[in-house]
């Protein structure tokens, strides 16, 4: 592509932009391959032209690959909402949620009315005894005991603008700051109340400065008393964007756009790590960089003398052991005091008393410009280059350059040719049609780049092609009722060729958030048959959700939020590993909700059959259309008996395994007269439900399997899970139990006797779906255990449907009390998740006694069967 105004005389680097260089290589081809029998190549030669053409033409379809990729993806309506739609923005898809306690500083710093903001751990020791197995709060002096540190609590310490001042504001600050950490909390992380509040260590200033004869004294002052102070309690400045760009490291290079992007995503503008890391508490004031601070102001020109005092809690000045080195209360912020402080200004050792009400006028300024700044909201966004439409589809057959002797172009034929000469020209337009079908393929494609690149569910397909009808006679050349199109997708991507390779696109999209779905699709296509176009869907979902449940992959749940619908039937309020966790394993409904029962709705129905009064039947309907999806195979006695086979037919039905594909009619059956149908059976090959509908094809019959599978699972899955954290089960107030320790020297799940630091248990149904095949089960651990956060340890635990129920009820009671909700059963109500949790025992597939005449037994797995445990998976 050039760039420049004018043209190079040089060859162009690629041949594909040299006419010349191509037609050489095309020659060298032509040489090659028929060299006996095509000998002259001079250029009156028609074998010459063509090839000359076709290389100029080859020349337009290089140069429209180069073009920049904004140009290609660009469309000719709307350019700015498609590519907006096609891209992510740099402030969804680069800002990650806080990690590190810098993160969280700069969350609370963006709120109103903060300056300033400090986490710390808050210390809680606990007693361990590894030779009863119990853990205490306080010690009871047993010589095997042990004290525990418990990691994970942090207590946070604010400072106010300076404009806070009364109680009821610091209250509403406080409880935002609260809400903001929960809402952004961590896994394994908790925070604790109240909040604390930085308090102040006043000093005074004293000093008699010289100053220029133009200075306003008034100002001067009032710029030495707010430059001091913000030197002594520095801010966090907040940057725009441009500001950003403009700023450089300390080796001298720039800011690149992900480097500013990193961390939470602030309202106010960005904040730099490093500004972050100077505004921390002071520990001491040194009176030299005060001096410094003062000589920098304009209008300064010395400083004849200068003292700083530090305050008592009465607000007397008091002398410091070191005048050039005070120390600062521990955890204290040091502050400049209005009063007794004094200032006293000289010009040409003249006094220049400041006037107070004036300096006052001209600090408070200061004040607010500096909170207007801090406290802006800039909303700024990195632009998506939005290109120029170019129109890459357009072609034009390359039969419009030839010349019109060859009767090609829109002149034709002289008058008068002849029927043989009529005949010789369709049938060069023909031989010179399957070139223009190429290339006008390959325009095609590059038309469609953005649509091989989105992450839209109902591409299925990776070629494209067009009809090219710009020259004249085309219909002569095509055969009735061709279609370019419909050829590239027989001829080209038969079957599920199309679906195949935009798997591969899709996966090349993956790559690029470092993401990979290759394993997921080899298990679900070894245990589940799974589609083509199912690994596409699941893929593009996971590709739309990426931007969050990549930035909140080691969030937890928001545990201050107190509505029911928060804590319980929920799909918001869940932990971003959940959400990420369910993306990657195509869980479809991952909210938190019952697990030991599915609810079955009004949309699978068990009703009595017409004109009888003692035989039931059911079906499953479409929610939307209210089209019968499955019905019974057979009528009734008993409504229990109806109900319990069609939940059968539904969990049935939600594995590939479960269908009977049919067909009518025999093999002696014209093919054009048998249509495709298929039925649910169990592992005995029973039929339990049919579908009665006829599909005229084996692919429209896929698809409505596929489509049933979807369905089924969205609605009346069982699949799903509970993150519980540790870290939440600590206790709060007397009387809360405590968890027990793991004493057993060979647990993988327990690393020491601290059961509460960096530990979650994830509780699955063991009974359910997928979740009962033991390939898919380890694949589903292993995927657990590789997105937990690298500090989190997590134990997981398939259970059956009695700990099940056990765990959720007292789950759904403990969420409550964890959000704030008293009850007098508290701690009778938290005793019950914590042996509920304990008493979770894992569910695997039986392995039992083989008989004395089987040579090879099967294979017994330890730590992966247990005798007797698959009776209650079956019963389950």
């Amino acid at each position: 592509m050039l760039l420049r105004p004018t043209i190079s005389a040089r060859p162009a680097a690629d041949p594909a932009l040299d006419q010349r260089q191509l037609f050489d290589i095309g020659l060298a081809a032509a040489r090659r391959l028929s060299g006996r029998t095509w000998t002259d190549h001079n250029t009156h030669d028609p074998g010459i032209t063509q090839l000359e053409l076709l290389a100029y033409a080859l020349t337009d379809l290089a140069y429209r690959a180069r073009l920049p990729i904004e140009d290609i993806l660009a469309v000719p309506d709307d350019n700015a909402a498609a590519m907006d739609k096609l891209f992510d923005r740099a402030s969804r898809i680069l800002p990650n949620a806080p990690v590190t306690l810098a993160d969280y500083r700069k969350l609370l710093i963006d709120r109103p009315g903060i300056k300033n903001a400090w986490l710390h751990q808050v210390p809680v020791t606990l007693h361990a005894d590894p030779a009863k197995g119990k853990l205490s709060v306080q010690p009871s002096g047993s010589q095997t005991e042990r004290p525990i540190a418990v990691r994970g609590r942090y207590r946070v310490t604010l400072e106010y603008m300076d404009d806070v001042r009364t109680a009821e504001r610091r209250a509403e600050i406080d409880c935002d700051a609260l809400a903001t950490l929960h809402a952004h909390r961590g896994l394994g992380m908790d925070f604790v109340a109240p909040i604390q509040h930085v308090q102040p260590h006043w000093f005074s200033l004293c000093a008699e400065i010289d100053l220029t004869p133009e200075a306003d004294a008034n100002r001067v002052a009032a710029d030495i008393r707010f430059a001091v102070d913000r030197w002594l309690a520095p801010p966090v400045h907040n940057f725009t964007l441009g500001e950003m760009l403009a700023r450089t490291h300390d080796d001298g290079s720039t800011w690149t756009v992900p480097e500013i992007f990193d961390g939470p995503r602030l309202a106010n503008g960005f904040i730099a790590d490093a500004d972050l890391a100077d505004a921390d508490l002071r520990r001491e004031v040194r009176l030299s960089d005060v001096i410094s601070v003062i000589m920098d102001i304009p209008g300064v020109v010395a400083i004849r003398d200068i003292v700083m005092n530090p305050l008592s809690s009465s607000g007397k000045a008091q002398e410091p052991g070191d005048k050039w080195r005070m120390p600062v209360d521990e955890g204290c912020q040091p502050r400049l005091a209005e009063l007794p402080g004094r200032l006293v200004f000289y010009k040409k050792n003249l006094p220049i008393p400041p006037d107070p009400a004036r300096v006052d006028t001209h600090f408070n300024a200061l004040r607010r410009a500096e909170r207007v700044k801090l406290e802006a909201a800039v909303a700024e966004e990195w632009p998506i280059p939005l290109g120029r439409y170019r129109n890459p589809a357009r072609y034009r057959s390359v039969q419009a350059h030839f010349p019109t002797i060859y009767g090609l172009s829109e002149a034709g034929l002289p008058p008068g040719a002849t029927p043989q000469r009529q005949a010789q020209a369709l049938q060069l337009k023909a031989w010179l049609t399957l070139f223009d079908h190429v290339m006008a393929g390959y325009a095609a494609q590059l038309a469609h780049v953005r649509d091989l690149f989105s992450s839209d569910p109902a591409v299925a397909g990776s070629y494209y092609g067009q009809l090219v009808t710009d020259f004249p006679d085309w219909p002569k050349i095509y055969a009735e009722g061709f279609d370019a199109v419909r050829l590239d997708a027989d001829v080209v991507e038969p079957g599920d060729t199309g679906l195949v390779r935009r798997n591969r696109f899709l996966d090349h999209l993956l790559a690029r958030y470092a993401e990979d779905f290759s394993d997921y699709v080899a298990v679900m296509q070894a245990r589940f048959g799974l589609a083509a176009a199912q690994a596409a869907a699941a893929k593009c979902g996971f590709l739309d959700a990426s931007a969050e449940t990549g930035a909140r992959r080691g969030q937890g749940y928001n545990a201050r939020l107190t509505a029911p619908g928060e804590l319980w039937n929920t799909q918001t309020n869940l932990s971003g590993y959940e959400r990420r966790i369910a993306r990657l394993l195509d869980i479809v409904n991952p909210g938190r909700r019952n697990l030991s029962d599915v609810a079955y709705d009004m949309y699978a129905e068990v009703d009595a059959v017409p004109d009888s009064r003692d035989e039931f039947r059911f079906r499953i309907r479409h929610p939307v259309s209210g089209k019968i999806l499955l019905s019974s195979s057979t009528h009734y006695a008993m409504q229990a008996a109806a109900r319990t086979e069609m939940e059968a037919a539904i969990a049935r039905a939600q594995r590939p395994e479960g269908y009977a594909r049919k067909r009518t009619g025999t093999d002696e059956t014209p093919e054009a007269e048998r249509r495709h149908y298929f039925n649910i059976v169990a592992e005995s090959g029973e039929v339990i439900a049919r579908r009665i509908e006829y599909f005229a094809d084996a692919a429209a019959m896929e698809a409505a399997i596929a489509e049933l599978i979807a369905h089924l699972r969205e609605r009346y899955s069982g699949e799903g899970l509970y993150v519980i954290e540790h870290i939440l089960l600590l206790p709060e107030e007397a009387g809360d139990p405590l968890m027990d320790i793991c004493t057993d020297a060979g647990c993988v799940d327990c690393a020491d006797l601290d059961p509460y630091s960096d530990r979650i248990t994830i509780v699955l149904p063991a009974y359910t779906g997928r979740f009962r095949d033991m390939d898919f089960r380890r694949f589903v651990e292993a995927t657990l255990r590789r997105e937990a956060p690298a500090h989190i340890l997590p134990r997981i635990c398939w259970v059956n449907t009695d700990d099940m129920a056990a765990i959720e009820g007292a789950y759904r009671d403990w969420l409550a009390i964890r959000s704030g909700a008293t009850t007098a059963e508290r701690a009778a109500r938290i005793a019950a998740l914590v042996n509920a949790l304990t008493r979770a025992k894992n569910v695997y597939p039986a392995s039992g006694l083989h008989p004395c005449g089987q040579l090879e037994p099967p294979p017994f797995v330890l730590g992966r069967n247990a005798l007797g445990s698959a009776t209650d998976l079956a019963d389950s």
